[in-house]
């Protein structure tokens, strides 16, 4: 598991919710603290579409992209929210290649997710990294793998 305290707040959350650089990532949910507190649940209610719709949706989460514009017009404003949570995923063919990178034994099916949690409070913005395991295992070489990886990549964004 990767701790990390991020240092620029404004630049990480312009990135996390004006760009695209985190859309590949499966939104899994948000709680917002303002005035009054939301909470958003990523996964797909697949009862709500049409027939045909509803048979070519294989994922159970929404993609990032599909929820950060919401999630921003919550957020901006005047006041700042008095915190934030927000959960992301790997995609399941990340997380397969993922652990075909790190060289364990595992299946994709072994793991429940890969998770990128963002803590947000006005004072400090922490982001951490879990792996949610369906198996056992001593090994945590798919944990260092992981945490590597989202260093590798929010360094490429240009955040440390």
């Amino acid at each position: 598991m990767l701790s990390l305290q991020i240092n620029d707040i404004r630049s990480f959350m312009s990135q996390l919710l004006t760009s695209e650089s985190f859309d590949h990532f499966y939104f899994v949910e948000a709680s917002v603290k303002m005035g009054i507190s939301y909470h958003i649940d990523g996964h797909i209610n697949k009862e709500f579409y049409d027939t045909d719709t509803r048979h070519n949706l294989t994922r159970n989460l929404s993609y990032w992209k599909e929820v950060r514009p919401r999630i921003f017009s919550l957020i901006k404003g005047k006041q700042l929210p008095l915190g934030c949570k927000i959960i992301l995923a790997l995609r399941e063919s990340d997380l397969i290649e993922l652990i075909k990178d790190s060289g364990v034994s595992l299946r994709g099916e072994d793991i429940e997710g890969m998770y990128l949690n963002i803590l947000y409070d006005p004072e400090s913005l922490r982001l951490t990294t879990g792996i949610s395991y369906r198996v056992f295992s001593l090994d945590k070489s798919l944990d260092y793998t992981f945490d590597e990886k989202v260093r590798t990549f929010l360094s490429g964004l240009g955040i440390q």
